[in-house]
């Protein structure tokens, strides 16, 4: 039986889930206008970059694994212990980068880039806390207050990383980050109330198989849609996971140029981010998704045939207002098709099956730039950004607004 929180237990809980996320997002924000560029100065080639990409990024292999256990798990055991340990990867992760920087040697990048990636462990179990503590009707608006607060320090915080490694080097900006992922954990640990978990359910190896095998399996009823997010993140894998890093090699970007593009991007994703959450309970999540992807056809195609900074810029900013109508509509639109007692593994199962089909993405987009040059990877994920629209129309249906 789930053990449901109080209405003061509840607001607590919001509001600590969202500080921590305005720190993390602080701390990883700075790291995406770095992390390209320090992979590439000691000496690993662009299809190495991709490699790491693959294994511990955004989408990566083992994170999206993670990201289902910890779902799962936190379904079962709680919330509160999976959010610690995402914090406790993050700073481990961020000592083994500056390991890295001080002794030049890029192996220590595998266990680094993996832990930091596994921050991401916390995603499902975040979105389980808001799923518990607000009302279908009112999802759309809650889950783009948790994306503000991951993307509002995305405004100032890469720029001021870019300028710290441009004047200080690297390791600097890893300490502080650091002590972001600590702050994080240890808001969590003070103030986070447990709110759901199952009474006395024991995990026995069976039941942690029969979970495992669900990997391969998007759930019924759900298929198009998971094939269609699967889709998603290898397009997108293949043409933004490796953009700074090719912006570096090919047109010699500096990290505080890197660092100004991200916190553009940041600053029109957190404008309007509370104006589409809005627009998402009005109209529902399906128009929005399909209003992001044909939105990502142009600012695609601008970036393969760009060749000065303000024009990357430009166009870069413009990815803040697509991924403000895409994330939280795909969050609402999987939250609303499930019941409470399994958004947490339903969360972290999605981003699981999505790891699995799109992880190869950042290494062919390394190999294709190898190979062809800057325009390759990105043309290849535009013609597959092609099939996602097509699978979103035919696939994807819509649960009725007022189920759960």
């Amino acid at each position: 039986m789930a053990e449901q929180s109080n209405k003061p237990t509840t607001g607590r809980n919001l509001r600590t889930v969202t500080g921590k996320t305005f720190l993390n997002g602080l701390a990883s924000s700075m790291m995406r206008a770095v992390m390209q560029p320090f992979v590439l100065s000691l000496g690993a080639p662009m299809s190495t970059l991709g490699l790491l990409e693959s294994l511990g990024g955004m989408h990566g292999l083992l994170p999206s694994v993670l990201q289902y256990y910890s779902g799962w798990l936190s379904d079962r055991l709680g919330r509160k212990p999976f959010l610690l340990l995402a914090n406790a990867c993050g700073v481990l992760g961020v000592g083994l980068l500056v390991v890295a920087a001080l002794t030049g040697n890029w192996l220590w990048l595998v266990p680094g880039f993996v832990l930091v990636w596994a921050t991401m462990m916390g995603d499902p179990v975040d979105r389980s806390v808001v799923a518990e503590s607000s009302p279908i009707s009112g999802r759309g608006a809650a889950y783009s207050l948790l994306m503000m607060a991951y993307a509002a320090p995305g405004i100032f915080a890469p720029a001021l990383g870019g300028w710290m490694a441009g004047r200080w080097g690297f390791v600097p900006v890893f300490a502080l980050e650091a002590l972001l992922y600590a702050a994080g954990l240890l808001l969590v640990l003070r103030f986070l109330r447990e709110t759901f978990h199952r009474a006395g359910e024991r995990i026995s190896w069976s039941k942690l198989k029969a979970a495992t095998r669900q990997l391969v399996v998007p759930p019924r009823g759900l298929r198009g849609y998971y094939w269609t997010m699967a889709v998603d993140s290898f397009a997108w894998g293949l043409t933004l996971s490796l953009l700074f890093g090719m912006l570096t090699l090919t047109y010699g970007f500096s990290t505080f140029q890197l660092g100004i593009m991200s916190s553009l991007m940041a600053l029109t994703w957190t404008l309007s981010q509370w104006p589409v959450g809005k627009l998402i309970d009005r109209f529902g999540s399906k128009p929005m998704m399909l209003a992001s992807q044909l939105g990502g056809i142009p600012i695609v195609l601008s970036l393969a045939f760009a060749s000065s900074f303000p024009a990357f810029a430009a166009i870069y900013a413009c990815v803040g207002v697509m991924a403000a109508t895409w994330m939280p509509a795909q969050v609402a639109i999987l939250a609303n098709s499930t019941s409470e007692r399994g958004v947490g593994e339903a969360m972290g199962r999605l981003a699981a099956f999505q790891g699995l089909v799109g992880f190869p993405a950042p290494f062919v987009a390394g190999l294709l730039y190898d190979r062809f040059g800057f325009r390759a990877p990105l043309l290849a994920g535009l013609a597959l950004i092609v099939v996602t629209i097509v699978m979103l129309a035919v696939l994807v249906k819509e649960p009725p607004r007022e189920s759960a």
